[in-house]
C-alpha cells in the first residue's frame, strides 16, 4: 500500500501571476546589475569592490532560480512549477538576503553622504595622519559635487530596485506558502496492489465440460470406507 500525494494543478490566475512576478524580478535584476556595474567602474569610488561583493552573488542565484521556475511552470503538466515546499525555502532566503543587501547599502550612505566614499573629495578634510574627519559638501568643487550627485542618484536607484526585488520575492514566498497548504490539504490517493495468482510451473489449468446428462446430477462425498451414494434415476412420467 502506498500513500502518494496528489499532483497539484496550479490555477491559471496563480501560475500566470507567478510567471509575471518572475519576469518582473528578472527585469529588476538586470537593472541592479547595470547600476552596480556602473558604480563599480567609477575609479574614484573606493567602495566599488564592496558593492560587487554584496550584489553579485545575489544576482547570480536569483537569476538562475527565476529562470528555472519559469521554465518549470511553462513545461510541467498542470503548470505546477517547482515543488512549492522548495519555493518556500528558496524565496524566503532570497527576500531576506536582498533585504539585508538593501539595508547594508543604506547603512553605507549611498543615499545620503556618498561623498564620503569618493577619493580625494574636496568637501572633506584630513588630519595630519591622513584620516578623514570632516565632511562638508558645500566646500566641494563643481566637479566633485557633480560626481557626488551621480553616485547619490545611482545609489538611490540601486536601493530602490533592491527593495522591489524584496517585495516580489516576498509575494512569491506567500504564494508558495498558500500552494503548499493547499497541496497538503488535498485528500491522499491510496494505491493498493492486487494479489496475483501464480500457477506453479509444470501445471496447466484445464477446463472440463460435463455431458448434459451429468450436469443435473448431484454427487455426495461420503466418509472414507463408505461407497458413494448414486443419484436416483429419473422416473418417467405417464
Amino acid at each position: 500500500m502506498e500513500d502518494k500525494p496528489p499532483e497539484y494543478v496550479s490555477p491559471p490566475e496563480t501560475w500566470k501571476s507567478k510567471t509575471a512576478l518572475r519576469a518582473a524580478s528578472l527585469v529588476f535584476l538586470v537593472v541592479i546589475a547595470g547600476i552596480g556595474g556602473s558604480l563599480s567602474t567609477m575609479p574614484r569610488l573606493d567602495i566599488a569592490w564592496l558593492i560587487l561583493i554584496m550584489v553579485v552573488p545575489g544576482l547570480a542565484v536569483t537569476f538562475i532560480w527565476d529562470i528555472a521556475e519559469v521554465l518549470c511552470i511553462l513545461k510541467r503538466g498542470g503548470n505546477r512549477g517547482i515543488h512549492p515546499g522548495a519555493v518556500v525555502a528558496i524565496d524566503l532566503i532570497l527576500w531576506l538576503g536582498w533585504l539585508t543587501v538593501g539595508f547594508m547599502l543604506g547603512v553605507l550612505g549611498l543615499m545620503s553622504h556618498a561623498g564620503s566614499y569618493i577619493l580625494d573629495y574636496s568637501g572633506s578634510s584630513y588630519t595630519q595622519y591622513g584620516t578623514r574627519y570632516n565632511y562638508n559638501p558645500s566646500k566641494a568643487t563643481p566637479e566633485d559635487a557633480a560626481l557626488e550627485r551621480e553616485v547619490l542618484g545611482k545609489g538611490r536607484a540601486l536601493v530602490a530596485f533592491v527593495g522591489l526585488t524584496v517585495i516580489v520575492h516576498f509575494v512569491l514566498f506567500v504564494i508558495a506558502c498558500r500552494e503548499t497548504h493547499t497541496r497538503n490539504s488535498m485528500p491522499r490517493t491510496i494505491y493498493v496492489m492486487q494479489p496475483v495468482s501464480v500457477i506453479p510451473a509444470g501445471y496447466q489449468q484445464l477446463e472440463f465440460v460435463l455431458p448434459k446428462q451429468m450436469q443435473n446430477q448431484v454427487f455426495m462425498q461420503m466418509p472414507p470406507g463408505q461407497p458413494p451414494i448414486q443419484p436416483a434415476a429419473a422416473v418417467p412420467r405417464h
